[in-house]
């Protein structure tokens, strides 16, 4: 299998390993823009068979330090033209039943992402990122299989930003963490 591990920024970077799998990564950038616009040049050159989001994220109700396994995307700002009939929602549960490597996850959690970094309590979500709701629409649309490990790095709400600048070097350690103990 041929998975592509995309990330936002160096900071957000770990060592992935599956067995009998090729582990390529694609560095993005921040914003859904450039999430897109790297996510589509990589996919033209490494077809993979899943790509495999990592990197860092708010929450309102999980815990600082942890890990939240995303398999359902939410734009929050396309959300707001729902009535006009803009897809604003997808889940990749049906693609993800069938990969051994990833079976035993917990993936039931969303991921809402929008172009702003969340300060106050806006919408639910398990976890609030600036990335990839851009790459699941581009996933869905050339069906390739989508999920996100996500480290907690604050608590929407309570000087977000400054405690996300605070927690990269342990959301690196933990992802790491995460990742070594899935060998």
């Amino acid at each position: 299998m041929n998975i592509l591990v995309t990330y936002a920024i160096p900071q957000e970077r770990v060592a992935v390993f599956f067995p009998g799998c090729s582990i390529t990564y694609c560095e993005t950038g921040v914003g859904k823009v450039n999430a897109l616009l790297a996510v589509i040049d990589a996919i033209g050159i490494q077809k993979p068979d899943l790509i495999l989001n990592i990197g860092t994220a708010g929450s309102v109700d999980r815990d600082v330090d942890s890990i939240v396994i995303c398999d359902t995307f939410v734009d929050r700002d396309m959300k707001k033209c729902k009535d006009f009939g803009v897809t604003y929602h997808l889940d990749f549960k049906e693609e993800l039943q069938n990969i051994p490597i990833i079976e035993h996850w917990d993936k039931n959690n969303t991921c809402n992402t929008g172009d702003s970094f969340v300060t106050r309590v806006i919408d639910e979500a398990d976890a609030f990122d600036m990335e990839n709701f851009a790459v699941a629409a581009l996933c869905k649309r050339r069906h390739i299989p989508f999920v996100s490990v996500k480290y907690i790095t604050d608590k929407i709400g309570e000087n977000s930003v400054k405690h996300w600048e605070d927690k990269l070097e342990d959301a690196q350690k933990g992802l790491q963490a995460f990742f070594h103990s899935q060998k």
